[in-house]
């Protein structure tokens, strides 16, 4: 009698743990994350992170401490249903400051600014906005844009140039995919990027 006593203390035991478990699995996790930038200093990463059965995503709050200890707001990220590589490097271009970061499902954004003049705008590179663009409608480039599920990720920032890979539908009856390099300029004068070739990858 005992015995089965114990084995149903042992087993309501570990019910609690495995029920306790799987309840705060779910919770919100906040973090702080410090990158070390070549520029000198440190970019802080304010995480908060929050998953369910199916998706996990990273909401981020960006600051920038110099070696003198000044701190500068950024911006914010996000990280959709994908990895967060914690490896965000501010890049410096002219007298701007840029940060590639992730944004919406399926894309990403980078945050453009002075520390001078600590002001910062954010500029999305999304499936709508590079096909609603003049080159592209020129091309004439088959595309299912409604349908699932076209990304659009930054491959590279060099000297005030940005490529993005556009991966988009094809084919409405399986999941047939095709991609271009989207190629940008950002503007010295207003710190924009600006559509200037789409090219075959």
């Amino acid at each position: 009698m005992r015995t089965k006593h114990i084995i149903w203390l042992v087993l309501g035991a570990l019910f609690f743990l495995v029920l306790y478990g799987f309840f705060t699995a779910f919770e919100t996790q906040y973090s702080t994350v410090e990158i070390k930038q070549k520029i000198g200093g440190v970019l802080i990463c304010n995480t908060q992170y929050d998953t369910d059965i199916h998706k996990g995503q990273y909401l981020i709050t960006y600051e920038y401490k110099n070696n003198l200890g000044k701190l500068f707001k950024i911006g914010d990220g996000a990280y959709f249903n994908r990895e967060w590589k914690k490896d965000e490097k501010l890049i410096i271009w002219k007298d701007w400051v840029i940060l590639k970061t992730g944004n919406w499902i399926g894309t990403d954004k980078i945050i453009i600014g002075k520390f001078k003049t600590k002001k910062w705008q954010d500029y999305e590179f999304t499936p709508d906005s590079i096909e609603k663009n003049d080159i592209w409608r020129a091309l004439k480039t088959h595309s299912l844009l409604n349908y699932c599920c076209p990304t659009s990720y930054i491959s590279k920032i060099d000297n005030g140039k940005i490529e993005v890979v556009y991966r988009f539908r094809i084919n409405e009856t399986d999941n047939q995919m095709d991609n271009r390099k989207i190629l940008y300029q950002i503007q010295p004068e207003t710190g924009k990027p600006v559509i200037t070739a789409v090219l075959k990858k």
